[in-house]
């Protein structure tokens, strides 16, 4: 870690499914918005209380970019680690800033839902010869899609299980729920 570097987590929402940006012949690079939501229980009005939803870019890189990019849809519940930084640019003769959370590390937030995790070859992202990896579409199974018409913490939609539509994760589920059996303690 860098000198003065400023590591956070935020808690939120996808609230834009995962886009690819860059050059298709470049190390992978995938951003999506984060909406954060933080509320408190107000025992006067005996409901909670939503203050302003906090939005942020983050911004991940190479296995992670294409890893994120399979398994995150819009509305899901997720928590991201990573570096505070300020991106620059000048349009039309004027700086601008914002604010982007490089990703070191992103997962679904299982406080608010199951998952099942599929392991991936571990492959050499600068590997000649390798295929491309955002042409993993056809992993995401038979009859899912990446669907971008839920509303905002809305869930899986569809009545699927929490995270149905991340590649090989619909038989992972299937398997894992077969599998489960009550457990008294831990």
């Amino acid at each position: 870690m860098a000198a003065n570097e400023s590591k956070v987590s935020m808690f939120g929402f996808v609230g834009k499914a995962p886009v690819r940006i860059g050059q298709p012949e470049s190390a992978p690079v995938c951003t999506f918005r984060l909406g954060s939501t933080p509320a408190y229980y107000d025992a006067a009005r005996g409901a909670w209380v939503r203050r302003p939803t906090s939005w942020i870019t983050v911004k991940a890189f190479r296995n992670l970019a294409v890893n994120l990019f399979h398994s995150l849809h819009k509305g899901d519940p997720v928590i991201v680690t990573g570096s505070l930084v300020t991106e620059e640019w000048t349009k039309e003769g004027q700086l601008h800033s914002a604010l982007v959370l490089e990703a070191d590390g992103v997962g679904h937030d299982l406080n608010l839902g199951q998952g099942a995790f599929t392991r991936v070859k571990p492959e050499e992202v600068d590997s000649p010869g390798r295929k491309d990896p955002w042409d993993d579409r056809a992993d995401l199974g038979a009859g899912s899609t990446r669907d971008d018409s839920e509303a905002l913490g809305a869930g899986t939609g569809g009545g699927g299980s929490p995270g149905q539509g991340m590649a090989g994760s619909d038989t992972a589920n299937e398997k894992a729920k077969a599998s489960t059996q009550p457990v008294d303690a831990f």
